[in-house]
């Protein structure tokens, strides 16, 4: 018997593979245009307020995508999912989709810094035993990010973003993601 659980985490994976896979297939229109960028991100994610430790940290990774609207402006969207695992059975699987503009500047040829803000939403599927609770919460994203160009269209980065949920309700806390970037 195929549980609620399951069906949630196979539909969390074929979005994220096919995902991954729009993003190698714009792998030849972004060395061509130099305006579309694109890139997989993996990293911690923290929840802001779990007082009595029932949750651990979580490993998040995804995707994420943009276009460049000149030098220094680009809009940006990406998605990440993380499963944190919690006392005794339960466990909170989040996935977080995100959109907005980024400005960004170029320190030196070796480096580039930016800042983003943005809308969040974010599908929390709660369980604990035979309970298993979803909501989707929305929410505001501030971030801020380093990269570093190896070759002309890798770049290996962190961004950091703290994503502030409107109505946190299966959990009272907001997240805190800082993922590792390789872009295209």
């Amino acid at each position: 018997m195929i549980t609620l659980r399951r069906i949630i985490m196979r539909r969390q994976s074929i979005i994220l593979g096919a995902l991954i896979l729009m993003v190698l297939s714009l792998q030849a229109p972004a060395h061509a245009v130099n305006n579309w960028y694109a890139g997989i991100q993996l990293g911690p994610e923290f929840l802001t307020n779990d007082s009595d430790n029932s949750l651990d940290d979580a490993v998040a990774f995804g995707v994420y995508g943009g276009y460049r609207l000149d030098r220094q402006i680009s809009l940006e969207g990406s998605l990440t999912t993380a499963t944190h695992d919690g006392t005794g059975n339960s466990e909170l699987n989040v996935t977080s989709i995100l959109f907005g503009p980024c400005l960004s500047a170029q320190v030196n040829r070796n480096m580039n810094v930016y800042a983003d803000a943005g809308l969040g939403v974010h599908f929390l599927d709660y369980q604990y035993g035979h309970y298993d609770h979803s909501d989707t919460e929305s929410g505001l994203y501030l971030g801020a990010g380093v990269e570093f160009p190896f070759q002309n269209n890798i770049k290996f980065g962190m961004d950091f973003k703290y994503h502030a949920l409107f109505d946190n309700h299966p959990v009272n806390s907001d997240i805190i993601t800082l993922l590792l970037r390789l872009g295209f």
